[in-house]
């Protein structure tokens, strides 16, 4: 039986359903067994309510709701999540928690100062989402404490390298992720388990357990990439599937310092998509961040939800009765992709979205979500008529053959067939008579 139990499930192993003289007792505070089974399945009452629940559905109920994968916050003024992961494979549910990017700063470096401001100043903006530098990897090399503060006063989440007791419980407050040979006097906090291979960092993960640890995280070594992704496949199949609990733990993974970044960038691309919870990166490259923030966000998308903005009319550049009109759906790739062509135009311009589902132009023609009667109604509920001189609409290229349909569902508008690439739209709007240049 799967890990998701469902009513029925649950129901057939219950008097009811056996037919039992003592069935539908509402002894369970339920008025019937069926009841109370599907108010077992979300998680509303506890099996132990049903004094008749024979044990081995009790078993299955218990097994059914161990944790896959813990989730852990770092951080207090920008804290992060990491791990709460449930699926081998994104496209059987979704993945939960980004792989947290953290970039090491040595306590000690004359340039310190100068790397973190670098760090903090770097942000790039995809699909109306702004990324930053997730957590600072702070390694004890000298000056910790001095260090330490500047980061705090940064914002940044900590991962805290030192085996300097007294001065990692100064950060304790921070709620960092700490990485350290004297964890016994941090218990209670995020501490990483660390060994050289699988089968130590497994009997490391077992003794911190039986030691009490309440929060770990598993700290991979990074061997060659092939066999630290088989490692990190390992692990998360152990977790999601097996339930093991010294694997059921966030891992995370540090690349050292290569020469050559695009080896960095393919290492971290590897590690972001099987199974890294964390990365650390001791090399820090805006354009190799940027590239593997784009790749994240993909990821780590819900495919099951496709990113969408809001149906509604975009102004850009303060656009007057004389500014064109440019119509497309509310898939949110190809929305910003005419937005930044938009913003680029000397004058001002009015985008129409249309309520596509998150789909883009073909998918949703072909869905029967961009149709000539949606598409209507949405230019006359935002009453584009009373805001531009020129009825006059451009479509998307790939919906020319449109062209007719939309005329008679917009009256009184003209339907200007425009370009299929969205960087080809400065130019074509430019060539129609709307420039003021």
């Amino acid at each position: 039986m799967g890990s998701e139990l469902s009513g029925l499930q649950i129901f057939k192993y219950l008097p009811a359903a056996k037919k039992l003289p003592d069935a539908n007792c509402k002894k369970c505070g339920c008025p019937t067994c069926m009841a109370f089974a599907l108010k077992l399945a979300k998680k509303q009452i506890e099996i132990e309510k049903c004094a008749l629940a024979p044990e081995e559905l009790k078993e299955i109920v218990h097994e059914a709701v161990k944790i896959k994968q813990h989730e852990y916050t770092i951080g207090i003024e920008h804290p992060v999540k990491t791990g709460g992961e449930t699926v081998m494979f994104r496209h059987d549910k979704t993945f939960v928690n980004r792989t947290v990017f953290a970039v090491t700063l040595e306590s000690s470096d004359e340039n310190f100062d100068k790397k973190l401001e670098r760090i903090k100043n770097f942000q790039i903006e995809r699909i109306g989402e702004t990324f930053k530098v997730d957590a600072i990897h702070l390694k004890d090399t000298g000056n910790f404490l001095s260090s330490a503060a500047k980061v705090k006063k940064s914002g940044f989440p900590v991962i805290a390298e030192s085996d300097d007791t007294e001065a990692l419980i100064s950060l304790k407050a921070e709620n960092p992720l700490i990485i350290t040979k004297n964890s016994d006097s941090f218990k209670e906090n995020l501490v990483a388990v660390s060994a050289e291979d699988i089968d130590s960092l497994e009997t490391a993960s077992k003794e911190k357990l039986k030691n009490g640890y309440k929060k770990i995280v598993l700290n991979l070594p990074l061997k060659k990439i092939r066999e630290t992704v088989e490692e990190l496949t390992y692990i998360r199949r152990m977790a999601v599937l097996e339930k093991f609990e010294p694997m059921t733990f966030p891992v995370m993974v540090k690349i050292p310092h290569e020469k050559n970044i695009a080896k960095t960038a393919a290492a971290a691309s590897l590690l972001i998509c099987r199974y890294a919870n964390i990365i650390i990166f001791e090399d820090f490259d805006e354009a190799m961040m940027a590239a593997l923030f784009t790749l994240r966000q993909n990821i780590f998308t819900n495919p099951q939800k496709p990113l969408q903005v809001e149906s509604k009319v975009y102004e850009f550049n303060e656009p007057d009765e004389n500014s064109p009109v440019i119509l497309t759906t509310n898939f949110a790739l190809t929305y910003f992709a005419v937005a930044n062509e938009l913003e680029s135009l000397p004058f001002g311009s009015y985008l129409v979205v249309t309520p596509s589902d998150g789909m883009s132009v073909l998918t949703a023609w072909s869905a029967d979500k961009f149709t000539a009667d949606i598409a209507a109604k949405t230019v006359k509920k935002f009453n584009l008529a009373e805001k531009v001189k020129r009825k006059a609409i451009i479509i998307p290229g790939l919906l020319s053959h449109m062209k007719d349909e939309l005329e008679n569902a917009l009256e009184g508008w003209e339907i200007i067939v425009g370009t299929i690439e969205a960087c080809e739209i400065p130019d074509f709007i430019k060539s129609l008579d709307y420039t003021k240049a």
